[in-house]
């Protein structure tokens, strides 16, 4: 079948340009909003350790004991003694706590049974972003900084 007139079944390539043109703009404002991977981890791994820190405290004060929370620097490891939880591949970890926690590069917070710590400051790190949780030796309160 032929077309006669000016009418051709199709897109010009002017069509064509202005929606590629508008499908770029969408795809740069997708990227531009995604968050990025790295930071996401660490704000995850924050949490978790914060998390962590809170359950040793209230079980401290709930059991009338002390509770510690190790953290290996070398395994990249942190927990208390009956479960151990993995960080991210990557992750590094800068401890400032207490001598008498201290073991060798690795450590832990003590939590008391009148809801005080030993008190320090763990900081996460991935790909240049990174992640504060400081854990008040008086209160024991666990608080997320960046």
């Amino acid at each position: 079948m032929k077309y006669r007139g000016k009418c051709s079944p199709g897109f010009t390539l002017i069509e064509l340009l202005v929606v590629l043109g508008i499908m770029g703009l969408v795809l740069a404002g997708v990227m531009a909003a995604k968050p990025n991977a790295a930071a996401t981890r660490v704000a995850i791994a924050a949490r978790s350790v914060a998390a962590t820190l809170q359950l040793a405290r209230a079980r401290a004060m709930a059991g009338n004991v002390e509770t510690v929370v190790h953290i290996d620097t070398q395994r990249h490891e942190f927990g208390m003694a009956s479960a151990m939880h993995a960080l991210p591949r990557g992750m590094t970890v800068a401890l400032t706590i207490a001598e008498t926690e201290r073991r060798g590069d690795s450590g832990g917070l003590r939590f008391y049974p009148d809801g005080q710590s030993s008190g320090g400051e763990i900081v996460l790190m991935l790909d240049g972003r990174a992640s504060r949780i400081a854990v008040n030796w008086l209160t024991g309160e666990p608080r997320l900084g960046r």
